[in-house]
């Protein structure tokens, strides 16, 4: 009870210096001075008969072109993580420095990107903790060239020495535009998660690895032209060729339909993977469909075979929007059902997403919040057939 009661002071005293921040922006608006702060705890339930509670922090401050932002995490256990971020922005130059703690050391990476007629240098160096009795440190550093000098194509390389999964850099997106096509899956995956996402935040960076050696490169050409969409994406590392993800489709905007086909090659160039996307919207209602093959766990004559497949439809009815996605596996059973409600009454808004499996009722998660003077305030609640699974409040100040 101590410990709760020394949370609630501590998270009064807060408000109290929120409160002050909020003056001192107002007062230097002038300048460019703006930031946001947000709070929020979490119950969570512990199977059998335990439970958690959470709290967690986040503060975000820019001045001109400097921007300073930290996440903190406490639950009743004690200290958990912090992140610290700062950034400044020279004009051609940028430079960020980024330091984790998770509880104990984790990173540091400090990131140089300089852009010279259309063409983006950029360095990141890495040093991580990647001891895991005790620890021990190592350095890693990420070489980034890109250009999109011609319009409609791109091309960027990542270079990693010590550093491996260079594919966080680009947000861990192996294939972009059939991450942009699926975007109402990836928007439903998304959804009802908590406005202080500390993961995005400051976990998304490459894996150090022992040793400062060349460990994998990633190339990646991308083209948008005459509706045409194609990308490809090559993974190198010390062996040779590793993996290959390969897109190629057609984008019309009337009406706005687009299809696309991705392939993954494996590093014994066998086809390991095959997706079938298509995308229409008519009337303000988007339909995608998600055809997916893989290569076969046991032994078959076929390279790949069918894995599943996704259908998603998004309209809105009466200033209400509603997104559903109907999966069925690999034998084609029915596997998931999700089913979203989104509402906006100024300054209010609703959000609900029920889960459906083979068996039935699989979960439900509700989100309501209310936004006013740049204050949002917000609670979430999740459940499952055996009862509670998280119960969240939170608030988001913008000065």
């Amino acid at each position: 009870m101590s410990r709760m009661y020394a949370g609630f002071m501590v998270a009064i005293i807060l408000g109290m210096l929120l409160i002050g921040e909020v003056m001192l922006g107002q007062e230097t608006q002038g300048i460019g001075f703006s930031g946001d702060v947000g709070l929020e705890l979490s119950y969570t339930a512990v199977p059998p008969l335990s439970y958690n509670i959470e709290t967690d922090l986040t503060l975000s401050i820019s001045v001109t072109d400097f921007t300073f932002e930290s996440a903190t995490v406490f639950d009743l256990s004690g200290f958990q993580a912090q992140g610290f971020g700062a950034s400044v922005d020279l004009g051609a130059v940028r430079i960020a420095d980024e330091v984790l703690f998770d509880p104990y050391f984790s990173w540091n990476r400090l990131s140089v990107d300089a852009e010279i007629v259309g063409v983006t240098v950029g360095l990141d160096l890495i040093l991580a903790d990647i001891g895991t009795q005790s620890p021990s440190y190592s350095m890693g550093a990420v070489l980034e060239l890109s250009s999109g000098v011609i319009s409609g194509f791109s091309i960027t390389t990542l270079t990693g020495f010590g550093a491996t999964d260079l594919v966080n850099v680009l947000d861990g997106v192996e294939a972009p535009y059939s991450y942009e096509l699926l975007e109402l899956f990836y928007h439903l995956d998304n959804l009802c998660l908590s406005p202080i996402d500390l993961e995005n935040l400051f976990y998304l960076a490459p894996t150090i690895v022992s040793g400062f050696y060349f460990e994998e490169e990633l190339v990646r050409l991308e083209a948008d032209f005459c509706g045409i969409i194609s990308s490809s994406s090559t993974w190198l590392d010390w062996n040779g060729f590793a993996k290959e993800v390969f897109e190629f489709g057609y984008r019309f905007e009337e009406p706005s339909l687009a299809f696309l086909t991705a392939i993954t090659i494996d590093e014994s160039f066998a086809i390991s993977g095959l997706d079938f996307i298509l995308n229409l919207e008519i009337c303000e209602v988007q339909f995608t469909s998600w055809t997916s093959f893989a290569a076969p766990t046991s032994p078959s004559v076929l390279p790949i075979v069918f894995s599943g497949q996704g259908f998603a439809v998004s309209f809105e009815l009466f200033g209400v929007d509603i997104t559903s996605e109907t999966d069925f596996d690999g034998t084609f059973l029915f596997e998931r059902q999700r089913l979203a409600i989104e509402a906006e009454i100024d300054p209010v808004t609703f959000t609900s997403l029920t889960v459906f499996d083979g068996s039935g009722f699989s979960s439900q998660c509700l989100q309501a919040g209310v936004t006013f003077c740049g204050v949002t305030l917000y609670t979430t609640a999740a459940f499952d057939v055996g009862g509670v699974i998280e119960v969240s409040f939170g608030f988001e100040l913008a000065f």
